[in-house]
């Protein structure tokens, strides 16, 4: 079988393997966040040192908690990822626990394509939402000077 069919067939996301591809990637959780965290320090020295405009920087600290959310986000399906390529087989024992953990009604069930494309839309949420909030920060210090 060649690989254009194999991933028409969505055969190489079923793979365990391919799994532990994604659950590596969305574990750069981590560094978003750290990078977060450090810049929403930053915007707390900036605050106290009061020479910087307070709504800019109230709107840099909402970008970090957003990315925070991302992130743990990321983190869970890091953790729900690497149980649902343990047991493959049982999705639907796995999303019937999903359903009720999140209290959705019963009979959702989504398809591994659509929660591998939903864990890359958090993995690029949480990305740009740290870069926006560096870029916030970069900018009003350049404008207001060191």
């Amino acid at each position: 079988m060649s690989l254009n069919n194999m991933y028409k067939g969505n055969e190489i996301i079923e793979q365990p393997l391919a799994g532990s591809v994604l659950v590596v990637t969305l574990n750069s959780w981590r560094y978003f966040s750290a990078l977060s965290a450090l810049a929403m320090l930053f915007t707390l020295v900036m605050l106290l040192t009061d020479s910087y405009s307070s709504v800019i920087l109230a709107i840099a600290s909402l970008v970090g908690l957003a990315c925070q959310y991302y992130c743990w986000r990321l983190w869970l399906d890091c953790h729900l990822f690497t149980i649902f390529y343990q047991h493959l087989q049982q999705s639907d024992i796995f999303d019937s626990a999903i359903n009720q953990c999140w209290g959705r009604k019963e009979g959702s069930q989504r398809s591994l394509i659509s929660r591998w494309h939903g864990a890359r839309r958090l993995l690029y949420l949480a990305a740009s939402s740290m870069l926006i909030q560096w870029g916030i920060i970069l900018i009003l210090m350049i404008v207001h000077g060191f």
